[in-house]
């Protein structure tokens, strides 16, 4: 083997070397683009699912409130009815309470 022969050959394997070497640049290159690419879809999948949870955690709340809602007027509705009906019992006793004042006062 001649001296231009182990020369062409040394070339030849750094050419190969430099093949090889760009071949898993790319590969690499590759790869990471298939990690972002799978990071972004978790990351949207987890964006999904905790807006799900938000949504259903706000649905629980929204009749949880209505039905303390409900449970507020419903009491404030007995609270006025109560007093309604204090207050037409009173309106007798009142009411000849009134006369009895303007009566003496018409008397004196």
């Amino acid at each position: 083997m001649g001296k231009a022969e182990t020369l062409q050959r040394i070339r030849g394997a750094e050419a190969q070397v430099r093949a090889m070497r760009a071949q898993a640049e790319q590969e690499a290159d590759r790869m990471l683009r298939d990690a972002r690419r799978e990071a972004l879809e978790v990351q949207e999948q987890g964006r999904r699912e905790a807006e799900a949870r938000h949504d259903a955690m706000l649905k629980a709340a929204e009749s949880d409130i209505a039905a303390k809602r409900r449970a507020v007027l419903d009491a404030g509705a007995r609270e006025a009815a109560t007093l309604k009906a204090r207050g037409s019992a009173n309106v007798a006793a009142a009411t000849n309470a009134v006369l009895a004042q303007f009566k003496g006062a018409v008397d004196a």
